[in-house]
């Protein structure tokens, strides 16, 4: 057994945060799957995904709320609070009680933009020793993986069996769980102080911390390369099924779960190997494996296409298994909600605007020159990161390099005459 695995405040964070996850999955899948019953509208179910996939845009300021109050206490509240907001699912009977169903999606992508840079900031808490950060990444990151491999057949399997309502109230028994594994959390934390810089650079100092960190830019920017080319695959796996496969669209559901099992192996190979290769070769080592499936997708033979799909899943949790390792390292822990906000931000936005460019490059050209556009995609990834710098094992001291440049620029304001009430008070958040 690793000896993370015999810390009891590190099984508490795995749990917690994986109980959050299967619930949040779980009841994801039904929610849409509900909507499609109630109103027979495929673009009913669909409007679930926008609702719950829109809050999130409100990352950073979940960051900055991570940042500014005590994370076990706000991890607490906040799946206590999500429990007592899917109590209304029990009341959706028909049609006319659909906008209850999008209220909770909605509440949900409120709660995931402070819960995902939430849990990061704790897992920098409980980690005292900079060398466990690798090793921590790859088990919450397989743990993860995992998670999302099964929720989604308990969301829809215990819909079909069940109904909607049993799912709102074993998601609510999950979230009182999840609720208790964070209480049972016993970790030191003193209250955060606010910086005094101004509101809008306390939101944007994750971005900040990534612009200006020489090492841990270049990893974001090849992931997110990686992650935009990824998102062609969707509508890719259409395209292949029926012109290349010559099989069903129901087939889909069999190639997606190859991928996710190759997901689940990625994020336990990324564990295993950032501490031998460090983060921006594992980085590198995920994106040339990303490559690797794409091209052998290329070959009409479901056998191949399914090595394809393993090796293509395992490719972006191993990459992102070495972002985050240098996301946590290289972050002060004051900081580290917005930085995880901000990492996470740079990432979907990208994949999200990638998945309708996929989509119309589908429909205009063959899907195979879209497959090697992914090749070349995912290659240029990790010949970028080719001589770039290692990661240091301390991180860089980017809060006084922030606070020099909002010096500058206020130095380079017109000076006027103070007025009453003029100035802007420095965020302070109180702890829950």
């Amino acid at each position: 057994m690793h000896p993370l695995l015999a810390r009891p405040e590190f099984r508490l964070y795995i749990a917690g945060q994986t109980l959050s996850v299967l619930g949040d999955t779980a009841l994801f899948i039904a929610l849409g799957i509900w909507a499609k019953v109630l109103t027979g509208s495929s673009s009913a179910a669909g409007l679930v995904m926008f609702c719950y996939a829109v809050p999130m845009l409100l990352l950073p300021l979940g960051g900055l709320l991570a940042d500014r109050v005590r994370r076990r206490p706000l991890l607490v509240t906040v799946n206590l609070l999500l429990a007592v907001a899917v109590t209304p699912l029990l009341l959706v009977q028909g049609r006319d009680r659909l906008w209850i169903v999008y209220g909770v999606a909605v509440l949900y992508g409120l709660a995931g933009a402070v819960l995902t840079p939430a849990q990061s900031a704790m897992l920098r808490t409980i980690l005292t020793d900079r060398q466990d950060f690798g090793a921590a990444v790859g088990f919450t990151q397989s743990m993860r993986a995992g998670t999302t491999l099964v929720a989604p057949l308990i969301g829809s399997g215990l819909y079909g069996w069940l109904g909607g309502h049993a799912v709102a109230l074993v998601d609510l028994g999950i979230l009182l769980l999840a609720s208790l594994s964070w209480l049972a959390l016993r970790v030191t934390e003193t209250e955060p102080e606010p910086s005094g810089r101004r509101w809008r650079s306390e939101v944007l100092a994750g971005f900040q911390h990534l612009r200006t960190t020489t090492s841990l830019r270049p990893l974001l920017i090849a992931t997110t390369l990686t992650g935009f080319v990824l998102s062609f695959l969707q509508p890719v796996l259409f395209a292949l099924i029926q012109h290349g496969l010559h099989r069903s669209p129901q087939f889909l559901g069999v190639l997606e779960t190859v991928e996710a099992v190759g997901a689940l192996g990625g994020a336990v190979l990324g564990g295993l190997l950032i501490g031998r290769l460090g983060p921006r070769r594992t980085v590198m080592a995920g994106s040339a494996a990303f490559g690797l499936g794409a091209l052998l997708l290329l070959t009409p033979s479901v056998w191949v296409v399914s090595a394809g799909l393993l090796v293509t899943g395992a490719g972006i949790p191993a990459a992102v298994v070495g972002l985050a390792t240098a996301a946590q390292a290289l972050t002060p822990p004051q900081l580290m909600g917005r930085a995880q906000a901000a990492v996470n931000l740079s990432l979907t936005a990208p994949q999200a605007v990638a998945i309708g460019v996929g989509a119309g490059l589908v429909a205009a050209v063959d899907f195979r020159v879209v497959l090697a556009a992914m090749v070349v995609g995912a290659v240029l990834a990790a010949a970028y990161l080719i001589g770039k710098p290692e990661a240091p094992s301390e991180p860089e001291d980017t809060e006084d390099a922030a606070d020099e440049e909002e010096a500058a620029e206020t130095l380079a304001e017109p000076a006027e005459a103070p007025e009453a009430g003029s100035d802007t008070p420095p965020l302070r958040l109180q702890s829950t």
